[in-house]
């Protein structure tokens, strides 16, 4: 009873029912290879997307953090020049009012030393003519 291979029938068998148990377990193994590869890639996925939608929203709270503080620093800087514009105004109407408080007593001071000078002139118009009568009337003597 020998088979045309030259083996054993019964050892045949058992290499055959061995080679389908090996395939079986093979099959088994790369079925179970394929199901932790499957898991591992959803959880992976999984990760991958919670990560994205954390990095979303901490990419959302940032803006929106530096949108406040933008609009905080506009309403300070708005503020400020506010101040300054007001500040600004108010030393340049003190600026006017001194200049015309200046030119006020410039003007009086001109007027007085005008009034001075005809003054000194009416003064020296009256010594001339007294002396000019003076002088007339030795030569009239």
């Amino acid at each position: 009873m020998s088979d045309v291979s030259g083996t054993h029938p019964s050892l045949a068998a058992g290499k055959a029912a061995m080679e389908k148990r090996q395939a079986f377990e093979l099959r088994k193994l790369g079925d179970s290879f394929e199901k932790e590869l499957t898991e591992v890639r959803e959880k992976n996925e999984k990760e991958i997307s919670k990560i994205k939608k954390d990095y979303e929203v901490q990419i959302g709270k940032d803006k929106t953090e530096s949108e406040v503080r933008l609009s905080k620093l506009r309403q300070q800087y708005g503020r400020t020049i506010e101040d300054e514009t007001k500040r600004f105004e108010q030393l340049l109407k003190d600026l006017k009012e001194s200049n015309s408080a200046r030119l006020e007593e410039t003007k009086i001071s001109n007027e007085q030393q005008v009034a001075n000078q005809e003054m000194k002139h009416r003064e020296y118009l009256e010594r001339a003519r007294m002396k000019f009568e003076e002088e007339k009337a030795k030569i009239e003597a």
